[in-house]
C-alpha cells in the first residue's frame, strides 16, 4: 500500500506538470533536452531494448516501472530554471518522507514489542531490526538507508533549518540508519561522517570541528564496545562477499557470457536465471526469484554489453560532473547510489528508479552549460515569477 501510494502521488505530479506544459504551450527543445538529459534517458532506452524483443503489446507491461525515466526528465529539464530554484523543496520532500517512514517503523516496532512482551534485552536485540524493522513500510533496508542518508546530507548543509530542530532530526535519522542494521546503511553512516568532516573543513568553523571530533569519538567507542553482531556489519567485506550473493553474481555473469551483446531481456530473465539457480542447487534464490543484487551485473544479464557500457558511462559521467562542479552534496549522493548498486539492483525496483530519475534530473537542471543555454538568468526568472 505504501509503494502504491507513492506511485500514485508521483503519477499525479508528472501528469500535472505535463498538463501545465501543454497549457503554457512551452516547446520542448529536443536537441538540448537529449544533450543534457541523456544520463537519465539512456536508462529508459535500455528498458525499451529489454522489453521489445518482439512486436508484442504484452511487452508494454515491462515498461510499467520505467516511464519515470522518460517523463521526469521531460518535466524537470524543460523547466530547468524553476526546478533549479526548487532544489531545496525536492530534498525537503525526501526528508519528510524518510522521517514519516522511520516514525511508522518505530511505532510499529514499539506496538509489536508490547504485544510480544519484550524485555529490555529484547528491545535492544538487533535481530528485531533490519528487514523486520522496515517490513511495515514495505521497503528494503538498503533503499530506506539511501533515502535517510540523502536526507541527512541535505540537512547538514541546509542553513534555513532552526538549529535545535536540525539537531533533533539528525539524531533521529542517524539512529534510524543504525536501526536498519544493513551493510550499506552502516557504510553510508561512515560516508556521512566523512561528509561532515569535509563540510566542516570547508566552513573552517571551530564549533563544527568540535562536533566532528565528538562524532568520531562516538564511532570509536561504538566499534570497540559494540556487539560482535554489529562488528560483522561494520567490517563489511565478508558480509558483502558472502557465498550466496557471490553465487547470484556468478549466475548473472554466466547469463551475460551466453548472451553477450544484448542480453536476454525482461521476458526471459527470470526463467533463465531460475533455471541456472536450480542447476547450481541455489534453491533459496530460485524459490524467492532473487535478482542479481548488483545493478551492473543486472544490466549485463538483461541488456548485455550494451547495458553494462551505458550504465558505467552514465554513472561515471554524473559522478565526475558533480566533482567538476564542486557540488559536494550531489557528489556524495551519486557515490552513495553507486555504492548501493554494488549489493542491490536499485534500478529494478520502482523506488530506486524514481529516486534516480528525480534527483539525477534535479542535478542536471543545474548544469552550467545547460543554464547558459537559457536566455533568462535565475534573477530574471525570479523577477518574472514575482511580477
Amino acid at each position: 500500500m505504501y509503494t502504491r501510494l507513492n506511485n500514485i502521488l508521483l503519477a499525479l505530479f508528472i501528469c500535472t506538470e505535463l498538463f501545465e506544459l501543454f497549457l503554457n504551450r512551452k516547446p520542448l527543445d529536443l536537441r538540448r533536452f537529449l544533450f543534457n538529459g541523456w544520463p537519465v534517458l539512456c536508462f529508459f532506452c535500455l528498458s525499451i531494448l529489454a522489453a521489445f524483443r518482439s512486436i508484442d503489446l504484452q511487452s508494454l507491461k515491462y515498461l510499467e516501472n520505467h516511464w519515470s525515466l522518460l517523463l521526469v526528465p521531460i518535466v524537470m529539464l524543460n523547466g530547468s530554471q524553476e526546478y533549479y530554484l526548487r532544489r531545496r523543496q525536492a530534498f525537503l520532500m525526501l526528508l519528510w518522507g524518510s522521517l514519516v517512514t522511520l516514525f511508522i517503523c518505530n511505532i510499529n516496532f514499539v506496538l509489536e514489542g508490547y504485544d510480544q512482551g519484550f524485555t529490555m534485552k529484547d528491545w535492544l536485540d538487533l535481530d528485531n531490526f533490519g528487514h523486520v524493522f522496515t517490513a511495515v513500510a514495505d521497503t528494503h533496508p538498503t533503499y530506506l538507508g539511501l533515502f535517510v542518508f540523502t536526507s541527512t546530507l541535505f540537512l547538514v548543509q541546509d542553513q534555513k533549518f532552526p538549529k535545535a530542530l536540525k539537531v533533533l532530526i539528525l539524531v533521529f535519522l542517524l539512529l534510524g540508519l543504525l536501526q536498519l542494521t544493513n551493510t550499506i546503511a552502516f557504510l553510508l553512516f561512515t560516508l556521512f561522517l566523512l561528509y561532515v568532516v569535509i563540510y566542516s573543513m570547508k566552513r573552517q568553523n571551530q564549533k563544527s570541528a568540535v562536533s566532528v571530533i565528538g562524532l568520531l569519538v562516538c564511532v570509536v567507542v561504538f566499534i570497540f564496545y559494540g556487539r560482535s553482531f554489529m562488528d560483522g556489519r561494520l567490517f563489511f567485506v565478508d558480509t558483502i562477499l558472502d557465498e550466496k550473493r557471490v553465487q547470484r553474481w556468478e549466475v548473472s555473469y554466466e547469463i551475460f557470457r551466453e548472451n553477450p551483446l544484448i542480453g536476454v531481456g525482461y521476458a526471459q530473465i527470470e526463467s533463465v536465471r531460475n533455471e541456472k539457480y536450480m542447476q547450481g542447487d541455489y534453491v533459496l534464490a530460485a524459490e524467492n526469484e532473487l535478482n542479481a543484487h548488483n545493478q551492473f551485473l543486472e544490466y549485463l544479464s538483461i541488456n548485455g554489453a550494451i547495458g553494462g557500457f551505458v550504465y558505467a558511462i552514465a554513472m561515471a559521467f554524473l559522478f565526475l560532473l558533480s566533482i567538476e562542479r564542486k557540488d559536494h552534496l550531489f557528489t556524495f549522493v551519486i557515490f552513495a547510489f553507486i555504492l548501493a548498486n554494488f549489493t542491490e539492483s536499485m534500478m529494478v525496483r520502482i523506488k530506486g528508479i524514481e529516486y534516480f530519475a528525480i534527483f539525477m534530473s534535479l542535478f542536471l537542471c543545474s548544469r552550467k552549460n545547460f543554464m547558459k543555454t537559457h536566455t533568462n538568468s535565475k534573477q530574471s526568472f525570479e523577477n518574472q515569477r514575482n511580477g
